[in-house]
């Protein structure tokens, strides 16, 4: 299965759209090919493959837990304290139910999906044969009585269209209980600077973790700590991944590296999130299974100041991240969820900014760099 989607993912990448009057670089080319890399939760394959690739080259120890998250490990001082930067790999998505005897298929989502993002919609199904391109169908406006016209389509009622004709033909497509199913999306440049696909959350966060590797090594920054860099999996679904890894790597502290909610747009309402493109990195203080540790937000917030970098905060109800699974470890970690604003999160299309996604990568060097067993010490105190 591996194999098939992660050849999916190449396929999709070659199609992807150019983006036009901007020179694409290597953040932005690996974006993309994240972005239009199919991983739904429990179907990280194609992710992790970017990221064992990713992490191999720049030399790192690299190994998986029993779930399928990927590490990296960049050792530094033998009595260093181990840092653990977590992105999760998968995506929201669905998966196969079953096949109705007219050919349709019917599917349980993975993630929180809204109802109006489902219908009329792109998707393929991830199966041992290959993937197969559907679309979640819409009835045509000439044939929808007036009264149901403005009514959302219950997630219930939505099915997916392959173009069969009946179930012995969707299933001879390779089509079975359990198949994935991924949101088919190309990244694309928007107006300069800025950038829309799928899966950006969190594919934002696995950016960082390569791009953090990559500049630590270009920068010959040496830090006084131990750095996992951790691809995490079923993010999604619960923050399955980051619950076994972190036993795995038995950190001091916690960062989880997110794409965060902006709603700086019409009908965004900024007491449920308070972020804005263009702002800088965004330090999530609360959400709903997760509160910050104060220190650590005063050490963030410092980094920040000393070296002009823009630092926005989010207090949020809705949603958590693997953070919260990095605090819980053990006794307690300090943990801390860094973002970059994202808009239209959980759908076919998101969009962020390049400038925050360098920002966001400029003060994990720096804070990285100043976390020594004192400043660890420091913050873990109470």
């Amino acid at each position: 299965m591996r194999k098939v989607i992660s050849g999916f993912g190449l396929l999709l990448f070659a199609v992807a759209l150019p983006v036009p009057g901007q020179q694409a670089d290597r953040v932005i080319k690996l974006l993309e090919e994240l972005s239009n890399a199919p991983a739904p939760s429990g179907y990280e394959g194609p992710v992790r493959d970017i990221l064992k690739r990713e992490f191999q080259a720049a030399g790192l120890d690299v190994s998986s837990d029993g779930m399928g998250s990927v590490i990296g490990v960049l050792r530094g001082p033998t009595d260093g304290p181990r840092i653990m930067l977590a992105a999760h790999m998968d995506e929201v998505g669905a998966i196969v139910r079953f096949v109705t005897p007219e050919g349709m298929v019917k599917f349980q989502l993975l993630g929180g999906w809204l109802d109006q993002a489902l219908v009329d919609q792109r998707w393929t199904i991830l199966t041992d044969k290959g993937p197969v391109a559907a679309v979640s169908g819409l009835k045509s406006v000439h044939v929808t009585p007036p009264e149901e016209r403005t009514r959302v389509t219950p997630r219930d009622d939505v099915f997916l269209d392959v173009g069969a004709k009946s179930k012995e033909e969707a299933e001879a497509l390779g089509i079975r209980p359990g198949d994935p199913i991924a949101p088919t999306g190309s990244f694309a440049a928007l107006a300069p600077g800025r950038y829309v696909g799928k899966a950006l959350d969190d594919r934002v966060g696995c950016v960082m973790l390569i791009e953090t590797i990559r500049r630590l090594k270009e920068q010959g920054i040496k830090t006084p700590n131990t750095i996992y860099f951790v691809g995490t999996v079923q993010e999604e679904i619960g923050s399955r991944g980051a619950h076994t890894a972190v036993a795995l790597v038995k950190p001091a502290i916690g960062l989880s590296l997110e794409a965060g909610i902006a709603a700086d747009h019409p009908g965004g309402r900024s007491d449920f999130a308070q972020e804005r493109l263009g702002a800088g990195p965004v330090i999530y203080l609360a959400d709903a299974a997760m509160l910050v540790n104060l220190k650590l937000r005063d050490f963030l917030f410092e980094v920040g100041q000393k070296n002009n970098i823009p630092l926005q905060t989010e207090v949020t109800r809705g949603g958590y991240e693997d953070s919260a699974e990095l605090q819980a470890y053990g006794t307690g970690v300090p943990a801390a969820n860094i973002a970059v604003a994202t808009r239209y999160l959980h759908a076919h299309n998101s969009e962020i900014e390049r400038s925050d996604l360098d920002r966001t990568i400029d003060l994990l060097l720096k804070a990285l760099a100043q976390l020594d067993a004192r400043k660890v010490a420091e913050i873990s105190a109470f």
